[in-house]
């Protein structure tokens, strides 16, 4: 029988092997406008003090809890509690695989090679698969989230570099609060006004074009995109429950 072996400081999990497969760091991310905050890449404009995370709109307190619950289980539970009014992209889990002994993913009953494209598969549903090079299967279920009534769960697959990456992530429900419609490259980032980005929201193909339209199509689409903002009252949460199972 394989054994899972796991890694977990501080109730994160630093790395993990299955088999052949290996896995981590695992953690979460979290954005309004201009900022991002993450524990397994590089923060954006966002800093860490006395327990608080700051970005430029506001304050966050972030729980995150990772745990092996028995041979071939792993759970991870987040909350985000917000100390400010403060308009958010989302907040995610965040998951990442070795590709070398994956031969493929599953979600929304699609199966994936990897192929390096970058794009986001993400659907409203509670499950996606890695199917290993010798036979494994591991199986990422979403389990209790928490909106606030803003916000909506998703997972989505996600083949980048060297890495299968997934997320479980809560995000803004209609009616919206803010619609940021940017085109951005390395030089510089550029955002339409306000009433422009309302205009094409409500215009349904519009709407239906640009919705993450760079994380949809991948690394060979423009960073052009509309990405919808929910403001998150101080004192509100979010949450949301993940469980990992290895065969």
């Amino acid at each position: 029988m394989t054994k899972l072996q796991t890694t977990i400081d501080d109730t994160h999990l630093i790395k993990g092997q299955f088999g052949d497969i290996s896995f981590g760091p695992w953690g979460i991310e979290c954005s309004d406008k201009n900022g991002f905050i993450t524990l397994t890449d590089r923060t954006r404009n966002a800093h860490f003090q006395d327990g608080i995370w700051h970005l430029p709109t506001g304050r966050l307190k972030i729980a995150l809890h990772t745990r092996q619950v028995d041979a071939n289980r792993i759970t991870i539970a987040a909350s985000f509690t917000a100390l400010d009014d403060i308009a958010l992209q989302d907040a995610v889990i965040r998951l990442i695989f070795d590709k070398a002994a994956i031969k493929s993913g599953i979600i929304n009953d699609q199966v994936f090679a990897h192929t390096n494209s970058d794009k986001y598969r993400l659907f409203p549903t509670k499950r996606a698969q890695l199917i290993g090079t010798s036979g494994q299967r591991i199986t990422v279920t979403l389990g209790a989230t928490e909106g606030a009534g803003r916000f909506d769960p998703y997972l989505y697959l996600r083949d980048r570099d060297d890495l299968w990456i997934i997320h479980a992530r809560l995000l803004p429900r209609d009616p919206v609060d803010y619609v940021w419609l940017r085109w951005a490259n390395r030089l510089f980032t550029l955002s339409a006004p306000d009433p422009i980005a309302r205009w094409v929201w409500k215009t349904a193909p519009l709407k239906n074009l640009l919705w993450r339209m760079r994380e949809r199509l991948g690394r060979r689409c423009p960073e052009i995109q509309a990405v919808p903002l929910n403001t998150l009252l101080k004192g509100q949460v979010l949450s949301l429950e993940v469980t990992c199972h290895f065969q």
